[in-house]
């Protein structure tokens, strides 16, 4: 079962930063790699500034493993690949949100 609780949807990359910048700490914040109005490393550098232990999980249709990793050097913490079938992406988006919570909870 697929449950998540508090769930928010901001329409650009500015919106987000704006809700973070006023105290709204999620655990988790997925984004795409252009959020709109942003690019996605300049979005991680901001969220990182604002909030450092915030995740930040890539989920795009951008396939280029470099931006992968130099994502990940930002402060990425998971990059998922959007697929054809929209559901084996999300499917894979919610098992490693699992996993990473489980990790955080254990920590």
């Amino acid at each position: 079962m697929n449950r998540f609780f508090h769930v928010y949807t901001f329409p650009s990359g500015g919106e987000c930063l704006y809700r973070l910048q006023k105290q709204l700490i999620p655990d988790f914040l997925i984004t795409d790699y252009n959020p709109a109005d942003y690019n996605g490393f300049e979005f991680v550098r901001t969220v990182k500034e604002i909030s450092p232990y915030i995740r930040i999980i890539f989920f795009s249709s951008y396939e280029n493993p470099e931006t992968a990793v130099k994502l990940f050097e930002a402060g990425a913490t998971d990059y998922v690949l959007k697929t054809s079938k929209a559901n084996i992406g999300i499917t894979e988006l919610i098992k490693n949100i699992r996993y990473l919570y489980k990790e955080m909870t254990l920590s």
